[in-house]
C-alpha cells in the first residue's frame, strides 16, 4: 500500500503550507478566481449549478427567517421571500439542475421557488424538515421519521417512505434511486417514482452520510461506532449487486468526501486523514492537518478544500500532495465550504464567495 505523508506547516501565518519537498506544481496554471461575493449574516447558502445565482438564508428577527437570491457577478438581488421556522439544520437549500427552481426546507414544509417569476408553492411534510435535496425531477425532504419525494415540475407527492430515526439520505443524479439510512439499521435503496425497495446494504450503528458517485453506480457511506470509534470507516458500495467494493478505516472519523467520478476518496479524523483510490483499493496519501471540518473534493478528485483548525481561511491543495496549498481570502472565519460543480467552490463566512478553480 502506497503511503506518503503531507506535512502542513506555518498554519498561523499562511493558513497552511506544504512540506517543501512536495512543492512545485500546485497552482502552476491559473490561480483560483473569485467570481463573486454576496450577502451578509448568512447561516446557509447554495449556488446554482452554473454558478450564476447564489441563494442565502438569514434571520430576520426572533423566529423569523428569509431567503434571498443574488446574481453572483455584481450581486444584484433577484428574489427575497419568507422562510418557515426553524430552517433545516443539515441542508436547507437546494437548486434544480437547470437553476430555475430553488427548494427551501424549513419547519414542516419545503417551499419551492420559481426564481425568475418570484413565485412559490409549498410542499407539506409531516415533521420538521432536516435536509432537502433536488436531483433530476425529484425534490427530497428528510425528516426524523419519514422521507418525502415530490415531482418538482408538478409539485405532486410521488412517494412517502416511513423510516424511524433517519440519519442520512441521498438521491442519485441519473437513475432515479434514493438511498436512506436510520440509526442501527441497514442502508436501503428505493427506485423512483415507484418507491420499490431495490437493495439493503450492511451498515454500522450510525450511518452519518451517504453520497452517490460514478453516475449513480456506486454509493459511499460513512459509519460511526459509539462504543469503539476505532471501527469508524467509510465504505464504497456497488449497490446493484449489494456488496462493498472498498472499506476505508479512519479512527474517530469526522466525515468524508468522494469525487463525483469516483477517482478519489477522502476520509478525515480530528488530526488529519487519508486520500484513497477506490479503483486500486489503496491509500494514496496520509495527511496531517488538524480540523473538525469535513474537507471537500472537487468532482474530478484533483483538488481538496480544507479549513485548518483555528484558521480563518479555506485552503486549496492538490490531492496528490504536490505543490503548495493556496489560502483563499476571507473576511471572517468560514463556516462551510463545498465544491458544488466542476471547478466551482463556494465558501460561506457570513457572506457567500464563489471561486473558480482550474
Amino acid at each position: 500500500m502506497v503511503r506518503r505523508t503531507l506535512a502542513f506547516l506555518c498554519l498561523a501565518s499562511l493558513g497552511a503550507l506544504c512540506d517543501r519537498a512536495l512543492q512545485a506544481t500546485c497552482f502552476a496554471q491559473a490561480p483560483p478566481q473569485l467570481l463573486g461575493r454576496v450577502g451578509d449574516n448568512l447561516v446557509s447558502s447554495a449556488v446554482s449549478p452554473d454558478g450564476r445565482l447564489v441563494a442565502g438564508l438569514r434571520s430576520a428577527g426572533p423566529d423569523q427567517w428569509s431567503v434571498t437570491v443574488w446574481e453572483t457577478d455584481g450581486g444584484r438581488e433577484v428574489l427575497t421571500g419568507p422562510v418557515a421556522h426553524p430552517p433545516a439544520t443539515s441542508n436547507a437549500l437546494a437548486w434544480s439542475p437547470d437553476g430555475q427552481m430553488l427548494a427551501v426546507g424549513a419547519g414542516g414544509e419545503v417551499r419551492l421557488w420559481q426564481v425568475a417569476l418570484g413565485e412559490s408553492r409549498i410542499l407539506p411534510a409531516e415533521w420538521l424538515v432536516r435536509d432537502v435535496r433536488i436531483s433530476q425531477n425529484w425534490v427530497l425532504a428528510r425528516c426524523d421519521n419519514a422521507l418525502f419525494v415530490w415531482d418538482w415540475n408538478t409539485g405532486k407527492l410521488v412517494k412517502r417512505i416511513g423510516q424511524n430515526h433517519l440519519l442520512a439520505a441521498a438521491l442519485d443524479k441519473s437513475a432515479g434511486v434514493l438511498a436512506a439510512a436510520s440509526f442501527q439499521d441497514s442502508v436501503r435503496l428505493y427506485s423512483l417514482p415507484q418507491g420499490k425497495l431495490l437493495k439493503t446494504l450492511p451498515a454500522g450503528p450510525a450511518t452519518v452520510n451517504l453520497e452517490f458517485a460514478e453516475n449513480g453506480e456506486r454509493l459511499a457511506a460513512a459509519f460511526r461506532y459509539r462504543s469503539d470509534r476505532g471501527q469508524d470507516a467509510a465504505v464504497y458500495f456497488d449497490w446493484r449487486v449489494g456488496r462493498p467494493v472498498f472499506r476505508m478505516p479512519e479512527h474517530d472519523m469526522v466525515g468524508f468526501s468522494v469525487a463525483a467520478d469516483g477517482s478519489r476518496f477522502l476520509t478525515r479524523g480530528p488530526q488529519g486523514g487519508h486520500i484513497w483510490d477506490p479503483q486500486k483499493r489503496q491509500s494514496l496519501l496520509e495527511f496531517n492537518l488538524p480540523s473538525l471540518q469535513t474537507d471537500s473534493l472537487s468532482s474530478d478528485g484533483k483538488w481538496v478544500a480544507s479549513l485548518p483548525a483555528q484558521q480563518n481561511q479555506v485552503i486549496l491543495w492538490s490531492s496528490d500532495g504536490q505543490g503548495e496549498p493556496k489560502p483563499l481570502a476571507s473576511q471572517a472565519a468560514p463556516q462551510r465550504f463545498q465544491f458544488f460543480a466542476p471547478g466551482l467552490l463556494q465558501v460561506l463566512d457570513g457572506a457567500c464567495s464563489v471561486w473558480k478553480v482550474d
